[in-house]
């Protein structure tokens, strides 16, 4: 096999296999892997992947999360191309619109979830390769090269997909300060790998020489998650911040065999914090900021003991190889201790937008002093405190964030407008309770129409993501704008949560 640039995932991933070949790497209810048998299985679809006349471009992983994927992510880059994660929960209309922007051609998926389209398939849980085959000569790849392709909600009503490097995974996996990552170490893989945090799960877990145990598709929502944290010895896991608060307040003994826990994607409660430190002693917890377009990370808090979990919670320092600047509506550095808009440059940025040059020249600009090197513009708003910590603000722009996952309500609304019996829509976030927010759609019905929110449901549901389809439905004479003739979000009522289905 030709040695990969030791900047790549698989160049660094080669390196810890021939180190320690005989440790688990991968592990699911149904299997498990040591890094050796890893290396073999991923070397030898890769192979097919070439084969297949797919070295290079974009390869699609139509997979829930079990070991099998984890073998075909790698197989992915393995084969010099770049991953595709195609989310089998997503609506049909939704993964052809995904295959289709980013030319992918072949797709990696399992026998109870094709694709039913014109692409090439391979189906991983039937395929057996043969390991013993000649030398692969692995395509070359380089640590700019694109590794994957994140969608992510798009302002213009469409997803935006973000072109991520091997470069900045490398640098995200390798180079954290704020959690310590190795062979010593089991981490949860809990994210969907279409959700960026499944970056940090599988990468920082695999190219340290960690074990990765991977969560069962239905385990979101279960009481089962102590019992497979306690089974697997799980000490390291991600959540999302809704999720975290949800563990904590319902049943936080669950989280007993986890001493390093990352969370993020929202707000995280300082109260939740104090009460996770409090419940296992020597347990790190760590707030995580980071857009999608700079590689899940930007910047990390670790809090380590009760008494430093004041409230509001920092979003912290910037991670290695990250830069962070604070910059005003001119593009100039704000006062020390202003708010501003965050900036983000470094090792982490991402590629950019496939295929969308207008948006990537909108969004990553020059970083400043470093002509050379761009910034990623994050549209949240942030101050740098007297301890040097960054805090978060919120967000300049209507964007929101609902149990993780970073939400374009224009999205939604284009959706809700397609239908023949919505005339208007803004959709927004709104807490069902502290820390749980949820979305809700404002609509202003056609003439004669009537609110029907199960059919409203359905129809959104055959085209979005569970998590981009509203919560509530609330049917309005008119929308409330403000003086400039937008909509005023902030004047929209707060709905009733309980009971009923609008």
């Amino acid at each position: 096999m030709t040695l990969a640039s030791p900047e790549t995932v698989p160049g660094v991933f080669a390196g810890v296999a021939r180190a320690t070949p005989g440790a688990v790497a991968v592990e699911d209810d149904q299997e498990r892997l040591t890094y050796a048998e890893l290396d073999r299985r991923s070397t030898a679809l890769a192979r097919v992947i070439v084969d297949r006349g797919c070295a290079g471009g974009f390869v699609g992983v139509l997979l829930g999360r079990s070991t099998r994927t984890v073998v075909a992510l790698l197989a992915v880059l393995k084969a010099g191309a770049a991953y595709v994660p195609l989310d089998p929960a997503y609506p049909r209309a939704r993964l052809l619109d995904m295959v289709e922007r980013c030319g992918v051609k072949l797709v990696l998926t399992s026998a109870d979830a094709p694709m039913r389209i014109d692409v090439d398939l391979i189906l991983v849980d039937e395929e057996r390769h043969d390991e013993a085959t000649a030398p692969f000569a692995a395509p070359e790849r380089q640590p700019a090269d694109p590794a994957y392709v994140m969608f992510t909600s798009g302002t213009t009503g469409r997803p935006k997909a973000v072109v991520v490097s091997h470069h900045s995974i490398v640098n995200l996996a390798t180079g954290a300060d704020y959690v310590e990552l190795g062979p010593a170490r089991t981490m949860l893989q809990f994210a969907p790998i279409s959700f960026d945090a499944s970056t940090f799960e599988i990468w920082g877990a695999l190219l340290n020489g960690a074990r990765l145990v991977v969560a069962p598709d239905d385990l979101l929502g279960s009481d089962r998650l102590g019992e497979l944290l306690t089974r697997h010895r799980v000490d390291t896991m991600w959540l999302t911040s809704a999720l975290f608060h949800q563990v904590v307040d319902v049943d936080l003994r669950a989280l007993d065999p986890v001493t390093q826990l990352l969370s993020g994607g929202d707000v995280l409660s300082a109260d939740h914090v104090r009460r996770a430190l409090a419940a296992v002693p020597g347990r790190v917890v760590v707030n995580g900021y980071g857009p999608t377009e700079t590689t899940t990370f930007a910047c990390c808090h670790r809090v380590s003991t009760v008494e430093e979990a004041g409230h509001p919670l920092p979003i912290g320092r910037a991670i290695p190889g990250a830069r962070l600047w604070i910059m005003d509506e001119r593009g100039e550095p704000v006062p020390e201790g202003d708010p501003g808009e965050l900036w983000i440059a470094g090792a982490g940025v991402s590629l950019g937008y496939l295929e969308d040059p207008t948006e990537t020249d909108r969004r990553f600009v020059p970083e400043p002093g470093r002509p050379e090197s761009r910034a990623y513009r994050s549209g949240d708003l942030v101050r740098r405190r007297g301890d040097g910590l960054l805090e978060f603000l919120g967000r300049i722009d209507d964007q929101v964030k609902v149990r993780g996952y970073r939400i374009e309500p224009a999205e939604v609304e284009a959706a809700l407008v397609e239908q023949p019996t919505v005339h208007r829509a803004v959709v927004t976030a709104q807490e069902l309770r502290p820390g749980d927010k949820r979305l809700v759609a404002y609509l202003v019905l056609a003439p004669g129409a009537e609110l029907r929110v199960p059919e409203l449901r359905r129809a959104l549901a055959a085209r979005l993501p569970a998590h981009l389809v509203p919560a509530r439905y609330v049917a309005m004479d008119d929308l409330p704008v403000t003086r400039n003739g937008k909509a005023d979000r902030r004047a929209l009522p707060v709905p009733t949560w309980r009971g009923g289905q609008g």
